[in-house]
C-alpha cells in the first residue's frame, strides 16, 4: 500500500537526536534550536524565527503578539484548516470569510477585495499548496489600508513569488513541521517575524510572559514577568530532528518535485478526457511540491473513488471542509445566513490529493497516477 503521507528520516536524524539527549539540554532554545533557526532564517529572507511546538501554536502566538481582540475583524479564506481560524477566534475576533480563486485554490486579491470591510484590521492568507499569485499585491493592499497581514504558510516553505519566499510578506507568518509537511519533526512549527517590535513581544509571550530569553543572552541580570503569556518552546530533541531535515532539504525537494512532475506528466494529458482540473501555479510562482491536488468532475463519487484507489493499493485523501459552513460557525451566526462562497463550496467536495512524500519512488507515483485514471474510468461506466 502506498501511504498517503509519512515521516521520512533524514540521514543525520538519529545521530542528532542522540547528541541532543546526551547534551543534557533537552528543553527548548538549545543548540539544535539555534541551528534550525539559522537555517530557517536563511530560507525566509532573514526573518526572525521563533520555534514553537506546532504551526497551530505559531498562529496563536501571532494573534497574541498583534493584540487581537473582540474589536478586530479578521479576514481569511474559508478553505483552510481550523487552526488558521482558531488562533483568532480564541481572542474573540470577528471572522469574515473569503472565497478562493478557481485556478490557485487560494484567496487572491479579488477575493480579498470582495470580503474585507472598513472594519477589517487583520488579513490572514493561506496559500494552498504553497501557491498564491497575488501575495505581493495583497501585502501592498494591506499596507495601504493600515491592515496587518499574517501568512499561514503551513504549506509554503520553499515556495516563492518572483524569487521572494512566501512567509516573508506578512508582518508575522506561521510554519508547520507536522508529519505531513515537506520538512517534519513529527509536531512542530515556527513563527516568522518581520517587525523588530513584534519580535520582542512574541519572544516574551513565548517564554511564559517573561524576559527570560534576554536573561539567557546576558542582557539583563534577572528575568521578570512582563505580561500574560504561555510556554511555546520546541524541545531541543525535536529541534535536532528538524535540523537534520532542514540540512537535507536540497535532496528532499528535488525528490518531491520529481514526484510532482511525474503526476503531471501522466495526468495532465488525460485531464480533458476525464474531466479533471488541476491547481495552476502561475508564471513567477515556484511551488514547493507540498501536495498534488485535483478537482474531480461532478459525476465522480469521491467517497467511492477513495475506496477504489485503496483497492489499487494507493491511499488518497480529500481535504478541508469549508469553515464558513462548519457547525461551530453555524452556532456563532445564531440563525443568520451563511455567506455564499461559490468557488469554495464547489472545490471542497471535489478536491482529491494524491500521496506525495519522500518514501515514494517514481514508480509509486506512476502507479498512483495510472490507478487514478483507471478508477475514474470505472466511475464513468457507472453513470
Amino acid at each position: 500500500m502506498i501511504a498517503f503521507t509519512r515521516h521520512c528520516p533524514a540521514p543525520t536524524e538519529s545521530r542528532y537526536v542522540s547528541e541532543a539527549l546526551g547534551s543534557g539540554h533537552t528543553e527548548g532554545d538549545g543548540p539544535f534550536t539555534r541551528r534550525a533557526v539559522q537555517l530557517l532564517s536563511e530560507l525566509t529572507a532573514g526573518s526572525h524565527v521563533l520555534l514553537t511546538p506546532s504551526g497551530t501554536h505559531a498562529l496563536e502566538l501571532a494573534a497574541l503578539a498583534l493584540g487581537v481582540g473582540p474589536d478586530d475583524e479578521v479576514v481569511m479564506p474559508s478553505y483552510t484548516f481550523s487552526s488558521t481560524a482558531n488562533a483568532f477566534a480564541l481572542r474573540g475576533a470577528r471572522l469574515r470569510w473569503a472565497d478562493v480563486d478557481p485556478r490557485t485554490f487560494s484567496m487572491e486579491a479579488e477575493q480579498l477585495e470582495a470580503a474585507w470591510t472598513p472594519d477589517t484590521t487583520v488579513v490572514v492568507t493561506m496559500p494552498y499548496g504553497g501557491v498564491c499569485k497575488d501575495i505581493d499585491r495583497i501585502s501592498r493592499m494591506c499596507a495601504a489600508r493600515g491592515v496587518r497581514l499574517v501568512e499561514d504558510a503551513a504549506h509554503a516553505l520553499f515556495a516563492n513569488v518572483e524569487g521572494r519566499p512566501l512567509g516573508s510578506f506578512g508582518v508575522l507568518s506561521a510554519l508547520s513541521f507536522h508529519r505531513s509537511k515537506n520538512v517534519s519533526c513529527g509536531e512542530g512549527g515556527a513563527l516568522l517575524v518581520r517587525d523588530p517590535a513584534l519580535a520582542v513581544q512574541a519572544e516574551i509571550l513565548r517564554e511564559k510572559g517573561t524576559d527570560r530569553s534576554r536573561f539567557l543572552r546576558g542582557e539583563v541580570d534577572k528575568y521578570t514577568w512582563q505580561c500574560a503569556g504561555s510556554s511555546w518552546l520546541l524541545s531541543d530533541i525535536l529541534a535536532a530532528v528538524l535540523t537534520a531535515q532542514l540540512e537535507h532539504t536540497p535532496e528532499t525537494q528535488r525528490h518531491r518535485m520529481s514526484l510532482w512532475r511525474r503526476y503531471a506528466e501522466v495526468l495532465e494529458p488525460e485531464g480533458a478526457r476525464l474531466g479533471l482540473t488541476f491547481q495552476q501555479p502561475p508564471p513567477g510562482n515556484e511551488h514547493p511540491a507540498h501536495l498534488f491536488a485535483i478537482r474531480l468532475p461532478t459525476h465522480v463519487d469521491r467517497a467511492r473513488l477513495l475506496q477504489r484507489m485503496a483497492s489499487e493499493q494507493v491511499r488518497v485523501a480529500s481535504h478541508y471542509e469549508p469553515l464558513h459552513l462548519s457547525p461551530f460557525q453555524a452556532r456563532m451566526r445564531k440563525g443568520a445566513a451563511a455567506p455564499v462562497l461559490p468557488e469554495t463550496e464547489s472545490l471542497a467536495p471535489r478536491l482529491l490529493r494524491l500521496p506525495l512524500h519522500g518514501g515514494m519512488s517514481l514508480e509509486d507515483a506512476d502507479h498512483a497516477a495510472r490507478a487514478l485514471v483507471r478508477c475514474i474510468e470505472a466511475e464513468a461506466l457507472q453513470r
